[in-house]
């Protein structure tokens, strides 16, 4: 149909030179008088072919012209005329076009409706969308402030697990190099004790053992409550760590929720303005479709022209 539409100039030439040099009685062209109709007749390697049609006047290119369209025979003033194939093959096309035009512009017009409910839904969502996007990377610099004030406490509290490490390790060597020194004690006092024969002699002896031996018991249940004490200190701070770590995952977790909630309010910006160009593409879609239709018309009058 483009190219029919491309050549509309030309062939409004060669029509006029038709029209200019052809005598009025010559052979037959559109508007000519039949009476068989679907007889079919070749003029100088054209086809025309008898039907029932109206006659009217249009304005092409300025110029008012008469065209001979075809109409079902109880059309009113519908006679018989040779209209060019080429003319109600046109002429079809052209009603066609008419009618699925009237379709798309009842589609583009729900369309548009739908794309400008689309586009005002996300106009007030997008009307706090500034506000939003502040309060969520205010929330995350607050958020890296807690992350690094948690990871900072970490290795500290890893270096007091390492000197409760050691600490106990010392403490525990002590318990038993004084339980050694201990068992000696009780040993040597077993020894004195049982020399009855020297009893007056060892009794000195004796009781400083004894007092020995008392003064180790109680060493070692201090350095085993000290022990205690650490060990517990230490499951603590341990607890702390594990506390921390899972705090900084928690955190990061919220930080990464935060930037897509930023990154999706970024979006409503650029879908209002995929809407408003889906919106023109669909209006521009429908203007196109008419000017092919205005074109289709041109083609069937210029091909449907009195005399071609």
């Amino acid at each position: 149909m483009l190219r029919k539409v491309a050549s509309l100039s030309i062939t409004g030439v060669l029509i006029a030179g038709v029209l200019v040099s052809t005598p009025a009685y010559a052979a037959v062209s559109n508007g000519s008088t039949c009476t068989v109709v679907n007889k079919t007749t070749k003029v100088s390697g054209f086809s025309y072919k008898c039907v029932t049609a109206v006659k009217s006047t249009v304005t092409l290119d300025g110029t008012k012209t008469t065209i001979f369209l075809p109409a079902p025979a109880s059309t009113k003033n519908a006679k018989k005329y040779y209209l060019a194939v080429d003319c109600i093959t046109e002429t079809a096309s052209y009603i066609k076009s008419a009618k699925e035009l009237t379709v798309l512009e009842a589609s583009t017009a729900k369309a548009l409706i739908e794309i400008d409910a689309q586009i005002a839904e996300q106009g007030k969502a997008s009307a706090n969308v500034q506000t939003q996007i502040d309060d969520l990377t205010k929330e995350n610099a607050e958020i890296e402030i807690k992350i690094k004030e948690q990871t900072d406490l970490i290795p500290i509290a890893q270096k007091e697990v390492t000197d409760l490490t050691v600490k106990i390790a010392a403490v525990t060597k002590q318990i038993e190099d004084f339980t050694v020194i201990l068992n000696d004690s009780k040993a040597k006092l077993a020894t004195l004790k049982a020399d009855t024969v020297n009893a007056a002699k060892n009794a000195a002896t004796i009781t400083k053992l004894a007092t020995a031996i008392s003064q180790l018991s109680t060493s070692i249940t201090s350095l085993k409550t000290s022990n205690a004490t650490s060990k517990i200190q230490m499951q603590s701070v341990n607890n702390s760590i594990s506390k921390y770590n899972s705090s900084i995952m928690q955190l990061k977790s919220t930080t990464k929720k935060n930037l897509a909630s930023i990154e999706n309010s970024k979006k409503i910006g650029s879908n209002i303005i995929t809407l408003n160009k889906t919106k023109d593409l669909t209006s521009a879609q429908l203007l196109q479709a008419k000017d092919a239709l205005k074109q289709t018309m041109n083609s069937r009058n210029l091909l449907c022209s009195q005399g071609l």
